[in-house]
């Protein structure tokens, strides 16, 4: 597990090294600033580079969480995008964006770009209890659909053997962010 927080600028939450999640706790993470989102997914495919990853193994699960709009010029967002899609591992990733907060808060076209499974969407949550279901939903999901999926793929292959099921169905709560 490993987490990347952006906000004026990018850096390491928890990692780079990953934690195994039976010893993984999350710190506190303050919130201010602006949304460095181009600068998070440029630190993201870094990491997700031949050199730094194994040659074999499940397709990473990245989920991209924002509760505002990027701040970074749309020229370097689409870059940063493109540059994780050109890692071999950045393309096999299963990539999901979590808006939290209001939908005015946030660009949904913007997020959908980051997500690989556009059938999925970007997941909406409105309250910490919804972030926590889908974070799980995610983790469980996209472990399961990658394990269930080819089993002789290479890195050249796309996430398409990585079967998602639909995210829960939540039910509001008076609880918002």
């Amino acid at each position: 597990m490993r987490a990347i927080k952006f906000a004026n600028e990018a850096e390491w939450h928890v990692g780079p090294e990953p934690v195994p999640l039976d010893k993984f706790t999350w710190p506190e993470l303050d919130v201010d600033g602006v949304t460095a989102t181009a600068q998070a997914i440029n630190l993201l495919a870094e990491e997700l580079s031949l050199e730094k990853m194994p040659q074999r193994g499940l397709p990473p699960v990245c989920l991209l969480v924002s509760d505002g709009l990027c701040t970074d010029p749309d020229e370097e967002y689409i870059e940063a995008i493109t540059k994780l899609k050109r890692q071999p591992w950045g393309k096999k990733a299963v990539r999901l964006a979590i808006a939290i907060g209001d939908e005015l808060d946030y660009d949904e076209e913007q997020l959908l770009k980051f997500v690989s499974h556009q059938e999925i969407g970007v997941l909406k949550a409105h309250n910490p209890g919804e972030l926590v279901n889908y974070i799980k939903w995610a983790s469980v999901t996209a472990t399961v659909g990658a394990s269930q999926g080819k089993s002789k793929g290479s890195l050249n292959d796309t996430n398409d053997n990585v079967i998602l099921s639909p995210p829960p169905v939540l039910v509001d709560s008076d609880d918002v962010f």
